[in-house]
């Protein structure tokens, strides 16, 4: 989807102010206005904007924004002679659009919410946004039944019939240019985009949408003045931060009303299952339920489960399935809203799914959330230590990609001195705890033979599959998010650490041969189908060096790991259908985006 933001006109209304410059440069707050349409279309996943400006100030645009790099945006420019109306403006942006759906914002339009869930869900016909007001005769009028239908609109009526009216923000399908060609100028001589929207309405092709949080209309100086107070109580940051502790101090941090399935895949786990359930236990969002997934343990696992935690569901495998099938059974028969997937070797806080499940509730396109793991020395634990074996070195705060497509543990071996202290978007969240949103899942779900979803690929029996659905969820536009007031333990070694070259080869030395096999497999796996031939030289080209090093490194070393070339050839009848049925919302660019270097 590529966005449209309209900043012509004479601003006439803003007078003498505008006399001087575009009112959608004045400022607004402590930026430019035009600042906010542009953020918001950034926040609802559009990089990609043409600004329509009139012929007089474009040049002030320009200087202003250049090509929009410094907003992390992608700008061009055209410009629209007299002042035709907004639909006639519009139809400036049909060679820009193609055919691609637009996200179309007026330019004096505030918003404190984005639309990421609106404009990844969009996916034909005409979409508006609406808000209840006090002045509805000054916008276009809509009314709506008791479900949410629209029956009627109509553009700044002396006699309102609702006080719902439409706001600025508008999301169209390619077939709206072929609307506009069609309308006539209303009295005022304009091009009007109620009649566009009325067109979509007589042919039941136009939905609407509620806003949520704070909008204004900064058109005139009252609205201008009031835009830049509800800006600063919506945007400045200590202010954000004051309203997110008052929420705290309330102890809401999420929708009591959030459904979470917590999952855990079990294998000859005996010696973890206790302390891990017990810490679940003690959660204090209470909305959730726990289902057992054993792969046919031969130990006490299962006993110990169904004898000390009766009210827990267990499902039961005659074979070792493997980790992804095991939670892909869990999501196939649960259907709770939130979906927890944790390792059996790992201790929780009190509050670790309720940060989770405010941290992903923060943006309609989070799909997954992650908190602050820390090493858990269980053997300490086990000796009774009063610290439970509790440690300060960080195990995980979520997976970082690198242009080589490599892929590493955020701050594995650090000592916590709280440099990972503040919520942030990350590439994706590590499979030992991770909070998916259901709906995210289900968007980059691949159908089998078997006609069942897979939403992490079976093909990887364990490891890196938890790498292969964060790549998938951030090609489909849903992101990932870290929440460091979630604290968790995992047991796992901290004798090596680093990412040099010597320490890697330590930690593969460290690993069993099968672990190695399997992971370096489903790295070739987890390339095949996220890799795009559209990345720049410089991903390319890191990419195919790291790969000839892994080369180089196999052929003299483990030799026996050159079979996984023909397991992947093998494979590829089933690769090639899953990357086929992927979404890709997002483009090349705002992949490599998340890549270090």
């Amino acid at each position: 989807m590529k966005g449209v933001i309209l900043a012509g006109g004479t601003g006439s209304r803003l007078f003498p102010s505008t006399k001087v410059t575009n009112k959608h440069l004045l400022p607004v707050f402590d930026r430019p206005m035009i600042y906010y349409p542009i953020q918001t279309l950034k926040d609802s996943g559009v990089r990609d904007i043409l600004i329509i400006t009139s012929a007089i100030n474009a040049g002030d645009f320009l200087k202003l924004m250049g090509s929009g790099k410094e907003l992390g945006v992608n700008l061009t420019f055209k410009v629209q002679d007299g002042s035709g109306g907004i639909a006639q403006a519009l139809s400036l942006a049909e060679s820009f659009a193609g055919r691609d759906s637009i996200a179309m914002m007026l330019a004096d339009n505030i918003f404190e919410s984005d639309f990421a869930e609106d404009v990844m869900n969009f996916r034909s016909g005409a979409r508006i946004f609406i808000k209840k007001v006090d002045d509805p005769e000054r916008f276009g009028v809509v009314e709506v039944d008791e479900i949410g239908i629209v029956r009627s609109i109509e553009e700044k009526p002396t006699l309102p019939k609702s006080d719902t009216v439409q706001t600025g923000f508008f999301l169209y399908d390619a077939k709206v240019f072929d609307m506009i060609r069609e309308i006539r100028p209303s009295d005022r001589g304009e091009l009007e985009i109620t009649d566009v929207n009325k067109l979509y309405l007589e042919q039941g092709n136009l939905s609407a949408s509620e806003v949520q949080g704070m909008w204004c209309d900064a058109g005139t100086h009252e609205s201008l003045l009031e835009a830049s107070i509800l800006a600063q109580e919506a945007f400045d940051p200590g202010r954000v931060q004051l309203r997110r502790a008052e929420r705290a101090s309330l102890h809401s941090p999420e929708s009591p009303m959030a459904t979470v399935t917590v999952g855990i895949v079990t294998h000859n786990s005996e010696q973890y299952i206790l302390p891990c359930i017990q810490s679940l236990l003690a959660q204090t969002h209470e909305n959730f339920e726990i289902v057992v997934f054993d792969n046919d343990s031969s130990d006490e696992t299962v006993s110990l489960l169904t004898n000390t935690f009766p009210e827990i569901r267990v499902l039961e495998s005659e074979k070792n399935v493997g980790f992804a099938r095991g939670h892909n059974e869990i999501l196939r028969k649960t259907g709770s809203e939130f979906y927890a997937c944790v390792n059996v070797d790992m201790l929780f806080e009190q509050n670790f799914l309720a940060e989770l499940i405010r941290a992903i509730q923060e943006k309609p396109n989070f799909g997954s959330a992650g908190g602050k793991l820390k090493f858990w020395d269980f053997s300490a634990f086990q000796a009774g230590a009063t610290s439970e074996g509790k440690t300060n070195f960080i195990d995980t705060v979520g997976i970082r990609i690198l242009r080589s497509h490599r892929f590493e543990d955020i701050g594995q071996g650090e000592i916590d001195c709280g440099q990972f202290d503040d919520d942030q978007k990350i590439f994706g969240i590590s499979g030992a705890a991770a909070l998916y949103r259901r709906e995210a899942l289900r968007d980059v779900a691949f159908e089998n033979d078997r006609g069942e979803l897979e939403y992490f690929d079976e093909s990887m029996f364990m490891y890196k599959e938890d790498v292969d659905l964060a790549y998938r969820l951030q090609w489909a536009g849903w992101k990932a998010t870290l929440s460091p007031l979630a604290i968790g333990y995992h047991d796992r070694t901290v004798s090596v650490r680093g990412t040099s070259a010597m320490s890697l080869i330590k930690n593969r030395l460290k690993k069993t041969r099968a672990v190695n096999q399997q992971s370096f497999l489903n790295h070739r796996i987890l390339l095949r189908k996220n890799f795009s031939p559209g990345f720049s030289v410089g991903t390319q080209s890191a990419t195919r060096w790291y790969n000839f090093k892994i080369f180089l490194y196999i052929l003299i070393f483990e030799t026996e790991l050159l079979g996984a070339w023909w397991k992947v050839f093998r494979m590829r009848k089933r690769i090639n259908a899953w990357r086929t049925s992927m979404p890709r919302r997002v483009s090349q660019k705002e992949i490599e985006k998340l890549m270090d270097h």
